[in-house]
């Protein structure tokens, strides 16, 4: 969002919020957070401070939001503002910079301000948390090592953005410093900037572009810019969303490119900058409308495309994978082919004891497979006799036989699974929309892939150089087996590759995202008892997506087969091997306890 745009937007969001009170606040996942007041128009307020798309709007009375477990962000404003009042809302006119002023519920602690400041800059987007002094109390991304310049008086001219320090915004810009976008600016901005967009430019790059496309004289941009400047100090906005085909046209999977899609606070007379093509103007009753729409479109293409990629990218290296490890299969193969001439050594030995020649680590002696005369040599361990180094060759005769059979069934298996990938690869690559990337995880899923569970729901962000806690639910079954369950994306990969042994057994919900749930194996069974694993396989699935189900499908598996490849989020796993379970959601009337 341009600077022009957020005004706009943070413009009509203060006539509409401004003494309201907050209901609550919910976190919508990648940075996005919805604050609820209290009004009969059922306002909520979108703050998205995502790196590659921040925002800041009003959402349609009434649309539909899938909210996600809360952050500890979220967490942590919801607490401390429901049922606060909005005070005020206002933009930093240097710059994309949102401050939002609370005033809080009679507290025992005496406290009766908070505020919020949003930054709408880029990657460097961020949300932060102030108490009525303006130290920071907490914040939306990890700040730690950020600065900020501190002007004169400070030992190296920075402030840090940490826990307890007072905010500070980032300087504004030289040439920006002192000018709005305001009538009474325009003798000041004349003398600073020869042409208009320059300016403008500063507020709305598209404008500017626009300004700069639309030729004419010098006077007629100024004059250009004059109005502009009339429409803004008015609020006689005019929002419009322009793109190369109707908002409605445009899939999930088309690809929406720089120019491909504009989103001003007032018209444009050039339309979209690029090469000449259709472009269609729709235009909105209001500023949130517009951005909602526009930057909402874009969000949606950008995360199915990505989501789309990334598992075109699993099936890739899982292919990759299991061509690989059936290639050392088939060398381990061949190797364990080798086990007869073990045999045959082991044959002559026993035969030719009496007219064996010894010569080092050699013996030479009769070959009884072979022509009349032939002599084998046979390597041999000098410190054993004759008879000894016969056992060893019939031992590993034994042992390649053995191989030779588990090496088969395992290439058979692998080989099994590296077809079913393979017939994945189409599908994952002509995936067009959200109903298909659904479809191909479910597929996915039945070969071993583990969904994320949402992210950790409560408690205070570890302060930096802390490592986070390892928090787990604990159970103990019929059978006396400890079962652990994990509470979060993070603390599941901690559960299952940091605490679970290999041995260990380890279940999971298919298709739905949920808990890890491990079970300890001190004994290393070969399997569970009947009752423990349907126990922990009821665990699973309460603790999963399909909680509210009559029956959920478990897969389970020794932890030794779980793994994760490079690049998956947390709490994605993939599973080399596994057997599945159906059971109900059930949790134990037996003592559950967090540690």
């Amino acid at each position: 969002m341009d600077a022009l745009l957020l005004e706009a937007v943070v413009a009509e969001a203060a006539t509409r919020l401004a003494g309201q009170e907050v209901a609550r606040v919910s976190f919508l996942g990648r940075s996005r957070y919805l604050i609820r007041f209290i009004s009969s128009a059922r306002d909520n307020l979108l703050v998205s401070v995502r790196p590659d798309l921040p925002r800041f709007h009003l959402l349609t009375p009434g649309g539909r939001v899938r909210e996600a477990p809360p952050d500890r962000f979220a967490a942590l404003l919801d607490q401390e503002l429901a049922g606060a009042t909005l005070s005020s809302l206002a933009r930093r006119n240097e710059d994309r910079i949102v401050t939002l002023q609370f005033r809080l519920p009679r507290r025992d602690d005496g406290e009766t301000e908070r505020r919020l400041v949003v930054e709408l800059l880029g990657r460097s987007a961020s949300f932060l948390f102030l108490d009525g002094e303006g130290r920071i109390l907490a914040a939306a991304r990890d700040l730690s090592g950020e600065k900020r310049d501190a002007g004169r008086g400070s030992r190296d001219g920075t402030h840090r953005l940490e826990a307890g320090a007072t905010y500070r915004p980032p300087p504004a810009r030289d040439s920006q410093a002192g000018l709005a976008l305001a009538p009474h600016s325009l003798g000041a901005i004349r003398e600073r900037f020869a042409d208009p967009a320059d300016f403008l430019a500063l507020f709305s790059p598209p404008l500017a572009r626009d300004l700069r496309a639309g030729g004419g004289s010098p006077v007629e941009a100024w004059a250009r810019l004059e109005t502009i400047a009339r429409s803004a100090a008015s609020g006689s906005w005019a929002p419009v969303v322009y793109s190369r085909r109707p908002l409605a046209e445009i899939g999930d999977a088309e690809p929406i490119g720089r120019d491909d899609l504009v989103v001003s606070p007032l018209p444009l007379r050039a339309g979209l900058p690029g090469p000449p093509g259709p472009v269609v103007a729709t235009p909105f009753g209001s500023p949130s409308e517009a951005v909602e729409a526009g930057f909402g479109l874009l969000e949606r293409t950008r995360d199915f495309q990505a989501g789309r990629e990334k598992h075109l990218a699993i099936v890739r290296r899982e292919i990759e994978r299991l061509l690989t490890l059936t290639g050392k299969l088939e060398v381990e193969r061949t190797r364990a082919g080798e086990s007869e001439r073990h045999r045959r050594h082991a044959e002559a030995l026993l035969a030719g004891l009496a007219s064996a020649e010894v010569a080092g680590r050699i013996a030479r002696l009769p070959d009884p497979y072979g022509e009349p005369g032939a002599v084998l040599e046979v390597p041999i361990d000098p410190a054993l006799s004759l008879q000894q180094n016969a056992q060893v060759c019939f031992d590993r005769y034994k042992k390649g036989k053995r191989g030779r059979t588990a090496i088969a069934t395992r290439l058979a298996a692998v080989t099994e699974k590296l077809e079913a990938w393979r017939r994945l690869r189409p599908q994952a690559e002509r995936v067009g929309a959200w109903s298909d990337l659904e479809e191909l995880r479910g597929e996915m899923d039945r070969l071993g892939l583990v969904h994320a569970p949402p992210p950790r729901t409560r408690g205070a962000t570890p302060r930096r150089g802390e490592p986070a806690p390892a928090r787990v639910r604990r159970h103990t079954s019929r059978d006396g087996l400890v079962i652990l369950i994990g509470k979060s994306g993070e603390e599941n990969d901690t559960l299952t590759f940091k605490i679970a042994a290999p041995w260990d057994f380890w279940l999971h919900a298919a298709g739905r995202p949920g808990a890890h749930v491990v079970v300890r194996n001190p004994q290393r069974l070969k399997q569970l008892p009947d009752a423990t694993l349907r126990e922990a396989a009821g665990l699973a699935a309460f603790y999963s997506g399909g909680r509210a189900e009559g029956r959920v499908e478990v897969h389970y598996t020794q932890r030794k087969h779980v793994h994760k490849p490079r690049g998956m989020a947390r709490g994605q796993v993939l599973l080399r091997r596994f057997r599945s379970i159906e059971v109900a959601p059930v949790l134990p009337a037996s003592s559950l306890e967090d540690v």
